[in-house]
């Protein structure tokens, strides 16, 4: 079992609470992504065809970046108590092999009667300095 989970409880999660978390779209996650969910979009395994349509290299997928949204909500804020009801992201500007990003999460809302908490995100890409991705995401916060 792994013990090394944040766990916090709804009433320890202050509105306006900030989060970060810096993650790499290293070799082993991208690989990891594909061989699990095997997307093989000649946009995102093919730098020739990616270039072609005005991209420096092949563009990394989006859910790669919804999946450290997920770890960053299941480990570290709020962590073991989370069930992850939705996550909204509008991609802003492509991700590519090797980019650091920093995800921020700020607790915008939380919905005492159903134990819930709003948390905006924004998604830096640190290794280009823009925008990779902002939106939402609803998180039930279970009382044990």
């Amino acid at each position: 079992m792994v013990t090394d989970i944040t766990e916090l409880s709804f009433d320890e999660i202050a509105e306006g609470a900030e989060v970060s978390r810096d993650y790499v779209i290293s070799p082993s996650v991208y690989d990891g992504f594909l061989a699990a969910f095997g997307d093989r979009s000649p946009i995102h395994v093919d730098d020739d065809y990616a270039r072609a349509r005005g991209f420096d290299e092949k563009v990394m997928h989006g859910a790669i970046l919804n999946g450290f949204v997920s770890e960053l909500i299941g480990v570290q804020f709020p962590g073991r108590r989370a069930l992850l009801l939705s996550v909204d992201l509008r991609y802003a500007n492509p991700s590519y092999l090797g980019d650091e990003l920093r995800i921020e999460a700020t607790v915008a809302q939380k919905i005492e009667s159903q134990h819930v908490i709003v948390l905006k995100l924004r998604i830096q890409n640190l290794t280009q300095n823009s925008l990779a991705a902002s939106g939402r995401a609803q998180v039930r916060v279970a009382e044990e």
